[in-house]
């Protein structure tokens, strides 16, 4: 694990210190470095000899406070092949040195007023930018004097009256690496996921990272519906290289075929696309009682996996999905993808805000009055539940907005309408978390008047929001009643989702939907199952707290 030190300090309108907190525990997430903090400037004085990295500076002022001794130790380590990353004020830090400056490339002239503005990316196969989009951002936008373009790597950049102003760069300076970031202001920005991406990448390149592969060979088990969408998406996101489909329908192959004719393999039996050497990635998109099975198979093979949600139907199921992936040292990750749900994102934005105050209550649900379908998602022994399908979906939403363990569980599923499929009419889970926060999921086919997609109540405030991608905000904030109606973007990011796993794939970065957090929601799900059964409360199953 490499060493990097943040050293931090100036006036408390930058949070350096906290930056650097939040900083420490992005990258215990992320497992390849540890962060030392520190505001004691005698630090540069002996770099060279302490095992660092990386040195990563948020500070604001100290003009003259970077001595010789100081400048010496500091500059020293990065022309001997140290990385250095300057986030936001690094510019107006120091200014008393030139020799600094001229190290980071650039000087600190003005900002106007905090506002959004997009940050484009210029250059987008870099490591520090490869697969991202471009961002919106509401921050300082610092302008720099003392800045040369011919002498840096420009890797993003705004516009400002029609000039162009460079907000990410990168140089070398002697034998070692040189990132300067110039947005971060306040914890907002440095909470912000792209910004977040970009310091732990700068973090990575300084410390000698590189991009040593730029694809991942992909196969399809399964070429229904939700198949051919993945199979899509690999046809569009740079990175994913579709190589082979497989399902046990000879008629799907042949769609596959005609779809995807340059393949190199087309199959109806698992073991023959498994045997493909240089097959690396694996989406299994069948039905859920065969994902464990398919998924073993596919670790066995040493492959890594995506498997479609729900996990799969019970926790012991997961708990053997998960310790083969574990004893293989291979990726397993589920299709959470609708957490980059606009409406969704936008929930999660109120919330931080503080704009509903402190939630205490939860409600949410899909309901109709009409029946099910025939499909297999009707099929109690294949599906699970009538929670399994999109329940899975909206416990994995209330479980990321509610950080704290789960006290008990309370379940009701009941049969009473549609006796032509084996699978409930109806399921409601109700979920106590241990912070006193509560949940209350509800999916049913019985349901002659619908319950909103989402009631979330707040000590300030709520929100409501039904399947127009319209959020109603009630918040008692500013002291007064606002109610107001936002709407959400129309598009999802749902390719956020495959990012994530091409850039821990292929950069060893932090993978977001985690098998743990899938099997909680399994966890949630058969408690919820069980507790109805007993037709009593329940604390949760081990390993789903």
């Amino acid at each position: 694990m490499k060493k990097v030190l943040y050293v931090y300090g100036g006036p408390e309108f930058h949070p350096t210190e906290k930056g650097g907190k939040l900083l420490k525990a992005l990258l215990e997430e992320d497992g390849r470095f540890e962060l030392e903090m520190t505001n004691d400037l005698d630090v540069f004085k002996d770099l060279s000899n302490k095992g660092y990295s990386t040195v990563v500076v948020y500070t604001t002022g100290f003009y003259n406070d970077l001595t010789p001794e100081r400048e010496k130790g500091l500059l020293e380590f990065v022309s001997n092949g140290g990385g250095f990353v300057g986030i936001h004020s690094a510019t107006d830090s120091f200014r008393g040195s030139r020799a600094y400056i001229d190290m980071i490339g650039g000087e600190f002239l003005m900002h106007p007023p905090q506002h959004e503005f997009k940050v484009f990316i210029a250059d987008k196969n870099h490591y520090l930018t490869v697969r991202m989009p471009d961002f919106k951002i509401y921050d300082e936008m610092y302008h720099l004097q003392n800045y040369d373009p011919t002498k840096v790597n420009l890797i993003a950049y705004t516009i400002w009256q029609g000039k162009q102003i460079p907000l990410a760069y990168t140089r070398k300076y002697g034998k070692g690496r040189v990132v300067y970031l110039a947005n971060g202001h306040s914890l907002e920005v440095l909470n912000h996921p792209e910004f977040q991406k970009l310091m732990i990448r700068s973090i990575a390149w300084t410390s000698g990272e590189e991009l040593t592969k730029e694809t991942v060979n992909c196969g399809i088990l399964g070429y229904g519906g939700m198949g051919r969408f993945h199979a899509g998406k690999m046809n569009k996101i740079q990175g994913l290289n579709l190589i082979a489909i497989c399902d046990t329908n000879p008629e799907r192959i042949e769609l596959a075929r005609r779809e995807y004719p340059n393949l190199k393999g087309y199959f109806t039996k698992l073991d023959d696309m498994l045997a493909i050497q240089d097959l690396e990635l694996v989406f299994v998109v069948t039905p859920h009682n065969t994902h464990r099975d398919a998924v073993i198979r596919c670790l066995t093979a040493g492959k890594n996996v995506v498997v479609e949600k729900p996990m799969c139907i019970t926790v012991e199921e997961a708990n053997s999905m998960i310790s083969k992936a574990r004893e293989k040292g291979l990726m397993l990750s589920v299709f959470h993808n609708r957490r980059w749900d606009s409406d969704y994102l936008m929930i999660k934005e109120i919330i931080s805000k503080g704009l509903i105050g402190e939630i205490f209550h939860i409600e949410a649900g899909l309901t109709s009055y009409k029946h099910p379908g025939f499909t297999w998602r009707s099929d109690k022994e294949v599906c699970g539940s009538v929670i399994h399908d999109w329940g899975a979906h909206f416990i994995d939403w209330i479980l990321n907005l509610v950080p704290s363990k789960i006290d008990q569980i309370t379940g009701d599923f009941q049969k009473r309408v549609w006796h032509s499929v084996t699978n409930e009419d109806h399921g409601e889970i109700f979920i106590r978390f241990e912070n006193g926060v509560t949940a209350d999921f509800m999916l049913s086919h019985i349901s002659a008047i619908p319950r909103p997609k989402w009631r979330i109540l707040g000590t300030k405030g709520a929100i409501e929001v039904n399947w127009n991608n319209e959020i109603r905000l009630v918040s008692y904030t500013s002291g007064i009643l606002q109610d107001s109606l936002l709407k959400a973007e129309a598009e999802d990011r749902w390719d956020e989702y495959y990012r994530n796993i091409l850039d821990h794939l292929l950069m060893k970065e932090a993978l977001i939907v985690k098998p743990e957090q899938a099997r909680r929601v399994i966890g949630v799900i058969e408690a919820g199952i069980k507790s109805a059964q007993l037709g009593t409360s329940i604390p949760p199953i081990e390993g789903c707290e």
